[in-house]
């Protein structure tokens, strides 16, 4: 997996500048079909099937625009702490949180993210590309200067 991340990182720096989203959803079938929507939409789309595999590809420094995760996972961290690791080392990283039991998730949601973007499942694939580039868009304002696109 991080062979395959390196791979893509250095095929995006060198020739591509549309947006990276890593999504990260434990339902493989689930995670397949939103990256081939995005991938359709235009996005570069890095996949992974738990907070674990996000931080590892974290940790060999691939650039993501926006990190799409799903809030119940397996493993020792959930979404909400990706998001809160994500906040806390990659404050430029945007991120959505999902979710299909989203009792309190939402003011957590809204504590973690920017514009508090929990999307619950099941979503309509076209507000998850419409969410995506508001908070791609909101970024470039604030920043001055789009990063990658």
């Amino acid at each position: 997996m991080l062979a395959a991340a390196r791979d893509l990182q250095s095929s995006t720096d060198a020739e591509d500048d549309r947006p990276v989203v890593l999504v990260v959803e434990d339902e493989v079938l689930v995670r397949m079909v939103v990256a081939e929507y995005l991938r359709d939409c235009g996005f570069m789309v890095i996949e992974a099937g738990s907070a674990r595999e996000a931080l590892a590809l974290f940790k060999v420094d691939i650039e993501v625009d926006i990190v799409f995760s799903d809030i119940q996972m397996p493993g020792e961290m959930d979404g909400f702490g990706l998001a809160q690791w994500v906040r806390q080392n990659r404050p430029d990283v945007q991120v959505i949180l999902t979710s299909g039991a989203a009792s309190n998730a939402a003011q957590k949601a809204a504590d973690l993210c920017h514009d508090g973007p929990l999307l619950p499942k099941p979503y309509d694939s076209e507000e998850v590309e419409r969410r995506i580039r508001q908070l791609l868009a909101a970024r470039d304002r604030n920043d001055g200067n789009p990063r990658r696109h």
